[in-house]
């Protein structure tokens, strides 16, 4: 059975400190949805105001210094401090100046990521160049890793020679990194190069590439495959990223892909490396000591991942240079997880899909005049008659559940199920013959049509389905007789539901009683643990409600050929 949790999962604090992009696409609203995509909590520092959109920036206007610095202040004042900072839009001199006073003044440092922003796709200069310098002076020195294109780099380094190849990027994320001493990702995609190429140079210099999913080669079946969509091959170019570290020098050459979608591609790739640290450091338990924060290699090549996926599933919005696809990897969950507020999500939606079928399988006449004492008792025999072939059928779902299963913890709980509801039924035959109903009067009345249909039905979903449409199948008949039963008990304080004299008072008494009650907790928290921890799509949780809604019919109709005798 699997375990209900209801604590709350925490998200690592990322924090960017850059502009804001009225169109979306780059700045804070890029950063944060990132951040977001990646399960981490985002907050912002806004150091400049933009109006622009796909088409180009068109105003800036820039926040004052001081009012940067309070900002930051008011997360660091022993209240939000962030597990990870990225840097984006700086917009001038003084305002860096603000900043690297701030940042080295503190007693410890976030993990910090410079994506130096100094132009923008359209060509639009937001970081005057006088602020450059201030920029490798002051604040390069402080950041853990620093993530240029190719003409960043140069600018920061002040690299005249031309880049045309993986060696001169190479001696491109030296310089760089010769201003920070520490890592550089120094990012390829004004420079798309020919796979077969980069493969040649990495063996004959030994460089240590992370490739993509098509390798050095590619993967020819795949490249088959891609012909039956009419896709062309695999890219025969790729962008190369440089990782250049204390640790030495790593290479991530991934496809290149053709898009207009590329508007705040650095944005969102430094939002995704910081957001991979504060996961990762989070998952480790233990804040990295001062000087020692690094991201792993795996941890950069997710980040690369992900921006180059988000571009790839963008759809075209706008005139010019569209957003990325943040959200890609994100799926919308059909249900909330459960929480201390709301514990049983899905049990609570599965009963609200149905309710007024609910309503009448649990407000049944056959429920009503049973807690009375006034059912008719041939009402009552015929029922319980059936209870019997039906139990026999709900041992063998839980039996069919046993075999579906594909842990032990799931085995020995189905089996125990059926081993109970095998001991139920010689109980169950006790309790007939209280009614003058024989065994052999049982085994020799035939399975009226309702009962079959019901049982029927549960063993064919649990044919066709998994694990959880057995749990499903089961579950109205388990949550259903526990809310008759308390429903029943609920009534007795006004006398609408009678024990003294009533021949049915031990049925009440039994389906209210602590020990089917406890199965049934038992079976509401697996079945949320279950949807908790693979949470259905959209597709399927309509089917499992389906199944829901199905045997809550069938339940009424056991009730109705109950009170009408029907065979």
């Amino acid at each position: 059975m699997a375990t209900l949790v209801l604590d709350t999962v925490p998200q690592p604090h990322v924090l960017t400190i850059a502009g804001s992009d009225s169109g979306g696409g780059a700045g804070i609203q890029a950063d944060l949805k990132t951040i977001a995509a990646h399960g981490c909590y985002g907050s912002s520092v806004i150091t400049a105001l933009t109006a622009q959109n796909t088409l180009g920036v068109q105003a800036v206007h820039t926040v004052p210094p001081e009012f940067v610095v309070e900002q930051l202040k008011s997360l660091f004042d022993d209240d939000l401090k962030p597990l990870a900072i990225k840097f984006g839009m700086l917009a001038g001199e003084s305002t860096i100046a603000a900043l690297a006073d701030y940042l080295s003044a503190l007693p410890s440092r976030p993990f910090l990521v410079l994506d130096p922003v100094m132009v923008s796709t359209s060509g639009h200069h937001l970081l005057p160049d006088a602020a450059t310098q201030t920029l490798v002076s002051r604040l390069l020195p402080l950041v853990d890793l620093v993530t240029p294109n190719i003409p960043e780099a140069q600018a920061l380094a002040q690299y005249g020679e031309q880049v045309q190849s993986v060696q001169d990027m190479l001696k491109l994320a030296e310089a760089v990194r010769g201003l920070t001493n520490r890592a550089v990702l120094l990012k390829g995609g004004h420079l798309p190069l020919p796979r077969a190429q980069v493969a040649a140079l990495a063996t004959s210099e030994g460089l240590d590439v992370q490739w993509d999913e098509a390798g050095e080669e590619g993967v020819r079946v795949i490249d088959d495959f891609r012909q039956t969509l009419n896709l062309a091959a695999t890219s025969p170019t790729v962008v190369v990223d440089i990782l250049a570290s204390p640790a030495g020098v790593r290479l991530f050459a991934g496809k290149h892909v053709s898009s207009s979608s590329t508007h705040g591609t650095g944005c969102t790739l430094s939002a995704a490396l910081a957001s991979q640290y504060a996961m990762e450091n989070t998952a480790a338990g233990a804040e990295a000591e001062e000087g020692d924060k690094n991201l792993s290699p795996a941890g950069v090549r997710r980040a690369i991942e992900y921006v180059q996926s988000a571009i790839a599933t963008a759809h075209p919005m706008g005139r010019g240079h569209g957003p990325l696809n943040h959200s890609h990897l994100t799926s919308r969950r059909a249900l909330p997880p459960p929480t201390a507020h709301n514990p049983t999500p899905f049990v609570s939606h599965l009963i609200r899909s149905c309710p007024e079928l609910w309503d009448e399988y649990i407000r049944h006449p056959f429920v009503v005049q049973l807690g009375e004492g006034t059912l008719p008792r041939k009402s009552f025999e015929h029922y319980i008659s059936q209870d019997y072939h039906y139990l026999v059928h709900y041992a063998r779902a839980h039996a069919l559940g046993a075999y579906k299963s594909t842990t032990m913890e799931d085995i020995k709980a189905f089996s125990e199920i059926a081993l109970h509801i095998a001991r139920e039924s010689t109980m169950h035959v006790a309790y007939c013959e209280q009614f003058g109903i024989t065994k052999a009067k049982l085994l020799a009345t035939p399975e009226a049509a309702a009962c079959a249909a019901y049982a029927r039905y549960i063993i064919d979903v649990g044919t066709q389905g998994d694990v959880l449409d057995v749990y499903v199948a089961v579950a109205s008949c388990l949550i259903g007789y526990a809310e008759v039963g308390l429903w029943l008990k609920s009534r007795i304080a006004t006398g609408e539901t009678k024990l003294e004299g009533n021949p049915y008072a031990r049925w009440v008494e039994d389906y209210s009683g602590e020990e089917f009650l406890g199965a049934v907790r038992r079976g509401i928290a697996n079945l949320e643990a279950r949807v908790a921890a693979d949470p259905p799509s959209p597709e399927r949780l309509a089917r499992l409600t389906e199944v829901w809604t199905e045997c809550v019919r069938l339940e009424r109709n056991f009730w109705e050929m109950g009170l009408k005798v029907l065979w």
